[in-house]
Formats: C-alpha cells, sequence, structure tokens
C-alpha cells in the first residue's frame, strides 16, 4: 500500500509541475521529435503510476479480504515510525470498488471521446472526397473555396484538402511542399497521437498536464513535419507556403493544417536552424529527463521495500 501511496502522489506532481519544466525545455522546437517523446512519456508516466496504484490497492485488499489479514500503510517515508492499519474488510471492499469504477469511468469516458473524435474524422475525409475534385496525387482532393488552405485528416482512405484558392496562390515547388508536410502527418500518425491527447484533456479538464498537452505536442508535431518536408522540397519554398497559407485554420478540429498554428516560431525555426551540437546536447538532456522520470517507479518500489 504504501508503493501505491507514492505512486500516486509521484504521478499528482507529474501531472501538475511537469508541464512548465516541458514548455521550457521543448518549446523552441530544437528537437521536436524528442520533445514529443518527452511529452508523451510524461503521460504515459503519470497513467501508468496511477494505473499501477490502483492494481496495488486491488491487490492488497483483496488479499486481506480472502485471508483475514489487515492492511497497513507504512509511514516511516513521511516522518514516522509505525506501520498504520487501514480499513478493515467494509472499508477493503469500498476500496476496491472505488478503484475500479473510477477506472471504468475514465476508461469509458475516454473511449467514448476518442470514438467520436475518429467517427468524426472519417466523416468528414468522406465528405471532402466527395465534394472535391481528386488530383493525380495520393489522397489529395481540391474543394472550391475562396479562402487558401490545406490540411489533412484520417479516415479510410484519408484526405488531404487543399482549397482551389491554395492553389492559384501558391506556386508548383510551394504547393509540392506544403503536401509533403500535410502527408508526414499521415505518415507519422499524427492524428492518432492527437487524438488520443484531445480525449485525455476532454475525460480529465482539471489536470494541467493533460490539459496543455495537446497544444504543446500539436505544435511540436508541426514542427516535425516541417522538418520532413524540409528535407524533401527545400526550405523556402515551405516558408513561402507556409506563410501564403497563414491564419487559415481547418473546418474540423480533427485536421491538421499547414499554416494554422504557431507559424511565425515554425517560420522562425526554418529560417536559423540550430547548430548540430546543440542539437545533441539538447538531446541530451531530453533523454536523460525521459529516463530519470520513467525510473523513478522502480526507485520507489525498492525504496519502499527497503
Amino acid at each position: 500500500m504504501t508503493t501505491a501511496l507514492w505512486l500516486v502522489l509521484y504521478g499528482a506532481v507529474l501531472a501538475w509541475l511537469a508541464p512548465p519544466v516541458l514548455r521550457r525545455l521543448t518549446g523552441g522546437g530544437v528537437s521536436p521529435s524528442m520533445g514529443v517523446a518527452a511529452w508523451l512519456a510524461t503521460v504515459a508516466a503519470v497513467l501508468a503510476a496511477w494505473l499501477a496504484a490502483v492494481v496495488l490497492v486491488v491487490n492488497a485488499t483483496s488479499n486481506s479480504i480472502l485471508d483475514g489479514s489487515v492492511v497497513t500503510l507504512c509511514l516511516e517515508l513521511f516522518g514516522f515510525s509505525d506501520h498504520t492499519p487501514l480499513a478493515g474488510r467494509l472499508g477493503s471492499i469500498a476500496l476496491i470498488g472505488g478503484g475500479l469504477l473510477t477506472s471504468a469511468v475514465v476508461a469509458l469516458r475516454l473511449g467514448r471521446c476518442l470514438a467520436g473524435l475518429r467517427t468524426r474524422s472519417h466523416e468528414h475525409a468522406h465528405a471532402a472526397r466527395i465534394v472535391g475534385r481528386p488530383t493525380d496525387h495520393p489522397h489529395v482532393v481540391v474543394v472550391e473555396a475562396d479562402l487558401p488552405a490545406a490540411y489533412c485528416v484520417i479516415g479510410r482512405p484519408h484526405a488531404i484538402v487543399v482549397t482551389s484558392a491554395a492553389v492559384k496562390s501558391l506556386n508548383r515547388a510551394q504547393l509540392k511542399a506544403v503536401l509533403a508536410h500535410e502527408n508526414a502527418h499521415l505518415t507519422g500518425h499524427h492524428h492518432h497521437i492527437l487524438m488520443v491527447l484531445r480525449a485525455l484533456a476532454a475525460t480529465l479538464p482539471h489536470l494541467p498536464l493533460f490539459a496543455c498537452a495537446h497544444q504543446a505536442v500539436a505544435e511540436l508535431l508541426e514542427m516535425c513535419a516541417d522538418d520532413t518536408a524540409a528535407r524533401r522540397v527545400g526550405t523556402r519554398p515551405l516558408l513561402a507556403g507556409l506563410l501564403a497559407l497563414a491564419g487559415h485554420r481547418p473546418p474540423v478540429t480533427e485536421g491538421l493544417a499547414a499554416a494554422a498554428m504557431a507559424v511565425i516560431t515554425r517560420a522562425e525555426r526554418l529560417v536559423t536552424p540550430t547548430r548540430r551540437h546543440v542539437q545533441w546536447r539538447h538531446r541530451a538532456l531530453l533523454v536523460a529527463a525521459i529516463a530519470t522520470m520513467l525510473a523513478t517507479p522502480a526507485f520507489i518500489q525498492v525504496l519502499c521495500h527497503h
């Protein structure tokens, strides 16, 4: 039970205190892929810690019910010397019920939200293929609209939607760069990552980590797509394409638009790339932070059984 308590506290500390630290470490986009990994590892660590705590509580209280033993909590790590007995048989049943019920409610809400996001994205991709005209490029359809925009949504099949105004305003190289950016989102499964984070934010909106992880990761994924497009087509056409489309958001929240988020920061990053030695130093720092964060539950386990 002591381990379970520490895991709950550890998850709470990460959920409330990690976001500002992560923003400082990853906000500049020095290494966006590692930044995404850091955010996702933190989210996974919080969920895993709390899930492990529920499992430990259920296991301990189940054993107490079966063999009549008393569940105790060691408070040495909190400055006390004794083992404190917890609830009896009825209390143990209440703990099991509460833990399982809370987990089931969160899982159900999360599943419903994910299903809704996925359905809306698929419906939009299907509608775009009906309304738009197909092109020779895989997944790309052109939709008549007065505002220049380009975005992608997942479906069966996926759709990269480009407005007719965007086709007119972009030259061939710029359009190729924008399409490479959108294709990078699809091949990188960025939509799936953001759907999970959106669902977590909707399910647990009062936890700072889940509330802001989606926005932070979305910006980093845009930078990842920028890097992929710049390698394939070049920095100049990509930058020109982003500036030409800047400010126009996709009509659905499930879509990822090339120029709808943090355009100025991304443009500055493309114009003045970070030096390689700074990138490696930053990656090493993020790897160390991720390793420490993931190793802490094991340290708690050892400490509680010392």
